[in-house]
């Protein structure tokens, strides 16, 4: 009966199967990250957008003469 190290050693894998499963899981985890950081990128861009326009039509705001 052969040990469990022995088994492995004699275990025989695909080189192009690595190759596949290796790309597959890097591309998963580059999805799971942009599915995270697309939509709070995205929320601090609009509020960047936001707070700069809220200053600049502050800014053109027509002002009371004080005479």
């Amino acid at each position: 009966m052969l040990s469990v190290s022995q088994a492995l050693e004699e275990r025989k894998e695909s080189p192009a199967l690595v190759v596949v499963t290796t790309a597959f899981q890097l591309a998963l985890v580059v999805l799971v990250w942009l599915l995270a950081l697309v939509p709070a990128a995205v929320a601090a861009l609009t509020m960047f957008a936001i707070k700069t326009l809220g200053g600049v039509l502050s800014a053109w705001s027509v002002r009371p003469r004080e005479d």
